[in-house]
């Protein structure tokens, strides 16, 4: 079945949302689909070059800025047709919220062609996430909210990684998060120093909470340093943005500096060499600060397949009673750096058996398995 996948955001070394996608694209074509995928294109001139299909440009946009994102958002005859020439069947879109006429326009067109139309979710609910949005963000926020109630007419089904059962209407497919084993290297064992290292990679967004690790470190450490286990925390991600200077900020004030560190993006060999160092590693903290509670989130999967311990705030039935992680209440309180120094003294890790579950258990074979069983049953027809 020939079928194109969907994004429209751009490709990145160091984005784990772009290793994610790739990934996904190679377990639909595992799964024996002929699978293209259309894609942004950044260059340092201007922030979109155009949209690509594989390696081809099909729409090139403008370097003034104002033009270009309206390309981005509202041009999609070139993609259409590129969709019936190739006898395309299947479309996956991976959604983050940019419903507007020319989008719906563009589904109505597909449905006509009777191709089927997966449209995934990667978080739900998201409406909190435009709360502290600037107003051109809400604006358009505000214009998806009345076009995303026009899916349940041209979307076959959403995937979400959530548990409703409907969402827009629109029956859904529930899948993990998965990962592809292959590109992710298992940690290499530290040497016991009698201190504990922490390590959370992330976009450094408000919903991942490192703010209360660095609290958590500040009340461990503010009655002394004598005597006390050393620990420390390291954090991998974007160090330009709001939220990662808000944990600078944090950081000279609680003077921790020499427990905190910033790493900026890092990927491959840089990134496995860092894990090397690591005993514990930090999952999303603050989902609850964007109203969800029940998640499956790709950094879990991540550290898994490293074979790397980790703890994290939300529900996520992956690892709900799993050995390896750790439970933190959701809520914004600071971590308690005691109980995650008992976690670790108490318990025994086999990094080994750690990352045999994820490749049993959390691949993105293993999840697109599910979604095709649905299409190619006929249910989708």
């Amino acid at each position: 079945m020939n079928s194109l996948f969907l994004i429209s955001e751009s490709l990145a070394d160091f984005s784990g949302i772009s290793k994610k996608i790739l990934a996904q694209v190679n377990a639909l074509k595992n799964q024996g689909l002929n699978v293209s995928l259309s894609y942004l294109k950044e260059n340092g001139k201007y922030k979109f070059e155009g949209r690509y299909i594989n390696e081809k440009i099909i729409d090139k946009y403008s370097e003034i800025s104002i033009i270009s994102k309206f390309q981005r958002r509202c041009t999609y005859k070139n993609l259409y047709n590129y969709i019936d020439d190739n006898d395309i069947k299947l479309v996956y879109i991976r959604y983050i919220h940019f419903a507007n006429p020319f989008f719906i326009s563009f589904l109505k067109k597909l449905k006509k062609k009777g191709i089927i139309v997966l449209l995934e979710l990667p978080t739900y609910p998201y409406d909190q996430e435009y709360r502290n949005a600037h107003l051109t963000a809400k604006l358009a926020f505000l214009i998806e909210i009345f076009f995303r109630k026009k899916f349940k007419n041209y979307v076959t089904r959403i995937i979400t990684l959530s548990h409703d059962t409907t969402i827009f209407k629109i029956p859904t497919i529930q899948i993990s998060n998965g990962i592809d084993a292959n590109f992710i290297d298992m940690v290499k064992k530290r040497k016991p120093d009698g201190e504990l290292h922490l390590i959370g990679v992330a976009t450094i967004s408000f919903w991942d909470g490192y703010d209360r690790v660095i609290e958590g470190l500040y009340n461990y450490y503010k009655a002394g340093e004598a005597d006390k286990k050393k620990v420390f925390f390291h954090i991998v991600g974007d160090t330009t943005n709001s939220e990662s200077l808000r944990y600078k900020q944090m950081v000279k004030k609680y003077s921790l500096s020499n427990y905190v560190s910033f790493y900026g993006k890092k990927s491959g060999k840089e990134l496995d060499n860092l894990f090397d160092r690591m005993d514990l590693a930090v999952g999303s903290l603050g989902c609850h600060r964007k109203a969800i509670h029940n998640i499956k989130s790709l950094k879990n999967r991540e550290y898994c397949a490293r074979g790397i311990p980790f703890f994290y705030s939300e529900t996520d039935p992956d690892f709900e009673d799993k050995n390896f992680i750790y439970k933190v209440p959701a809520n914004d309180d600071p971590i308690n750096i005691e109980e995650i120094i008992n976690f670790m003294l108490n318990n025994k890790f086999d990094e080994a058996k750690i990352r045999d579950y994820a490749i049993k258990n959390l691949t993105w074979d293993k999840q697109f398995e599910k979604v095709l069983r649905e299409v190619k049953s006929g249910c989708l027809q």
